[in-house]
């Protein structure tokens, strides 16, 4: 049921740090999505143009040993690597080799690249190689220890050059895994979704798994964990169901803080991006709060977003407003912040920008409520004011562009369809 309302690499405990963003400007090499797919072998439900479509749901299959998809890129490039992701990629290996041809017959060629895929993963992996032209790339399957089909989700060529500028993009999600293993479990597809994106972070909104380590090792990280190296945590309640959420700073080490100062902020772009706690320490003259009222002084950007697990504004069942979290919006309502993420509440919801008290209007702040990961979701009730939004018993993920001045958003289910959108729109 879907109900819609009408009206990067850094120590993430210390304040202030910079997170670079990914696309740069400088000489790297990075995907670079090809113009066309074509293949040796198809299958008619599973064709070549499936392995390019920026799905990880869907797929190219082709039968037999030797059995090759071949991308186009348009134009001679000097290629460098290929990410290339494996329908049930994390049930079995493949061995397969990369060629690199200047002509779509392959005439003249070069072996780039052969090996084994990870086989425990169904989400992107990178396979490098030293640069050399081309406009082809040629992926050739030879054995899989299951059967003779070789079947590609999606496959991004890599080039090397100057690649222009592109605005970071995060993805955000909350109340991610439970008890549940395998591909079929939400948590495993709204990871895949997030993988997808390609983001340059991820903001994990809480309740990430239910309370102790053991929790986190057997259900968040075969599935988000895949992640891992990009994700800026937030805490949630359930995180706390072991003592002190011993569970959540063992997993996340230093890129959570401490159990001590569990806040910090980071830069991505022209973005201040702070992540507090909703579950100690919020009141107005606690030390998280004069943290955050000396952080935002310093801070120099354009644009600000902060994130934490309990919404201070909801329409959701499960749980609806929690207005002690006034202290936190008032000092980022003081510093002009444009953006509020939170999960707890397990759906989706977007609000028209608003104060701290409630009130409608373009100096307030826009919240987004994203507790869509994988957690059982729950009904909607009456709309709150100001809400502009609202999609229950969806999983998805946010992806937010994060632009120098403004902000474009989608809300995408764990099967690629949008189901919100808008942007862009310019930071105060």
């Amino acid at each position: 049921m879907r109900i819609r309302a009408a009206s990067a690499a850094l120590a993430v405990a210390a304040a202030g740090a910079t997170l670079a963003p990914a696309r740069g400007a400088e000489p790297t090499c990075s995907a670079q999505p090809p113009v066309a797919a074509t293949a040796s072998t198809s299958e008619p439900a599973n064709p070549p143009a499936r392995a390019i479509d920026g799905d990880l749901a869907s797929r190219w299959s082709g039968q037999g040993f030797g059995a090759q998809l071949t991308l186009d890129l348009g134009a001679i490039r000097e290629l460098c690597g290929a990410r290339i992701a494996w329908h049930q990629g994390d049930r079995r290996w493949n061995d397969f080799t990369l060629y690199v041809s200047d002509t779509p017959t392959f005439a003249t060629y070069k072996k780039v690249w052969e090996g084994r895929s990870p086989g425990d993963t169904a989400g992107l992996t990178d396979h490098s190689f030293a640069g050399v032209r081309g406009r082809y790339l040629r992926v050739s399957f030879w054995q899989n220890p299951v059967n003779d089909w070789a079947s590609i989700s999606e496959v991004l060529p890599k080039v090397t050059g100057a690649q222009p500028a592109k605005a970071p993009v995060i993805v955000a999600a909350g109340d991610i895994a439970n008890a549940c293993t395998g591909a079929s479990c939400p948590a495993s597809r709204t990871a895949l979704r997030a993988q997808a994106l390609n983001p340059d972070a991820v903001l994990t909104l809480g309740d990430h798994a239910n309370g102790p380590y053991g929790e986190f090792t057997r259900y968040y990280d075969p599935t988000w964990g895949k992640l891992k190296g990009l994700t800026r945590p937030t805490v949630g309640n359930h995180e706390y169901d072991e003592a002190g959420a011993a569970g959540y700073f063992r997993y996340f080490g230093s890129a959570a803080g401490t159990p001590e100062r569990s806040w910090y902020s980071f830069d991505l772009g022209s973005w201040h991006i702070v992540s507090l706690n909703s579950e100690v320490d919020r009141k107005a003259d606690g030390r998280q709060v004069a943290w955050l009222r000396q952080d935002l002084a310093a801070m120099d950007k354009k644009c600000v977003l902060s994130y934490w697990h309990r919404p201070k504004y909801s329409s959701g069942t499960g749980h609806g407003d929690f207005p002690n979290m006034k202290p936190f919006w008032d000092e980022l309502q003081t510093a002009r912040a444009d953006v509020i993420l939170n999960g707890h509440d397990h759906d989706y919801e977007r609000f028209a920008p608003q104060s701290s008290t409630g009130v409608a209007g373009s100096g307030g702040i826009r919240q987004f409520v994203v507790g869509t990961g994988g957690s059982d979701l729950r009904d909607m009730g009456p709309a709150r004011p100001h809400s502009e939004v609202r999609v229950a018993h969806e999983y998805g993920v946010l992806k937010m562009t994060l632009d120098d001045g403004s902000y474009s958003w989608q809300f995408l289910g764990d099967d690629g369809a949008v189901l919100d959108s808008g942007g862009p729109v310019a930071c105060k």
